[in-house]
C-alpha cells in the first residue's frame, strides 16, 4: 500500500500542516501550488508525506485519498474528503486544527472513560456539523481511541440508529455509564435537530466531568 512506510505524524506537526496548508490555500492558490509553499519550511516529518500528497494531487486523486493511503486518522481524511467535496478544504483543515489543539490542551484526566466519550463525541459534533452522515460520522468518531469504552459504543450504535432509533436512547442503552445529563442534553439536542452544535457543549460538560476544564473554542466558520 503506497506510503504505508511512512509514520504517521505527531499531533503538533499535525496541527501545523493543517494551519499553514489553509493558509496557503487562502484565496485562488491552486492546491499543488499552496502544498509547494508549506513543503518550503516544514517539520521535517512531514517532508515525506508532503510529497506523497503532492503526487496523489498531481495524479487527481485529491489530498484525502493520500491521507488515508498514508493510515491518517479517519477524523482526519473524512473531513478533508468532505472538505474536497464542497469545495471547502480550507476551512475543515481549520476545524481540525482547532479541535486538536483543544485536546492536546486537556490536562490528564482522573476519569479515562470520560475523557475518551468527550473527545469522542465533540469529533462526532464536528464531523456532524460539516455534513458528515451520522453513521460514517459514528465510526470515525469511534476510532478516536481504539481501547476506550466509547469505541465499542459508537461502533455498536450503529445499527440501532440504522434502524431508525434515536442517538440519545441508543447511547442510554449501550453505555450506562454516561452521566444522565450527557443523554438529556443529547435528546434534547436531537429533539431541535442542533446535535453538530450541541455536541461541542456536551463534550465541554464530559471533560469537566472527567475532572478537566476545558479550554473554549474558537469558532469556524464552514
Amino acid at each position: 500500500m503506497p506510503g504505508k512506510s511512512i509514520p504517521a505524524p505527531r499531533e503538533a506537526d499535525l496541527i501545523w500542516l493543517c494551519r499553514r496548508l489553509a493558509s496557503a490555500l487562502h484565496g485562488d492558490t491552486s492546491v499543488l501550488c499552496a502544498l509547494d509553499a508549506v513543503a518550503q519550511d516544514a517539520p521535517a516529518a512531514l517532508a515525506a508525506p508532503l510529497r506523497a500528497i503532492r503526487q496523489s494531487v498531481r495524479a487527481g486523486r485529491g489530498i484525502s485519498d493520500a491521507l488515508v493511503r498514508l493510515g491518517w486518522p479517519p477524523f482526519v481524511s473524512g473531513l478533508v474528503r468532505n472538505g474536497e467535496s464542497r469545495n471547502a478544504v480550507e476551512a475543515v483543515l481549520l476545524l481540525i486544527a482547532d479541535q486538536l489543539e483543544a485536546e492536546q490542551a486537556t490536562p490528564t484526566p482522573s476519569d479515562r472513560d470520560l475523557h475518551a466519550y468527550a473527545v469522542a463525541l465533540a469529533r462526532l459534533g464536528v464531523m456532524l456539523g460539516v455534513g458528515v452522515p451520522v453513521l460514517t460520522a459514528l465510526e470515525t468518531a469511534a476510532a478516536t481511541d481504539p481501547r476506550s469504552q466509547s469505541h465499542d459504543v459508537l461502533l455498536a450504535a450503529r445499527d440501532p440508529i440504522r434502524r431508525g432509533a434515536e442517538l440519545a436512547d441508543t447511547l442510554a442503552s449501550l453505555a450506562p455509564d454516561l452521566p444522565e445529563m450527557t443523554i438529556d442534553m443529547i435528546r434534547d439536542a436531537e429533539r431541535d435537530g442542533r446535535l453538530g452544535e450541541a455536541f461541542p457543549v456536551i463534550a465541554d460538560y464530559l471533560f469537566d466531568a472527567a475532572g478537566e476544564v476545558k479550554p473554549r473554542r474558537k469558532k469556524q466558520e464552514v
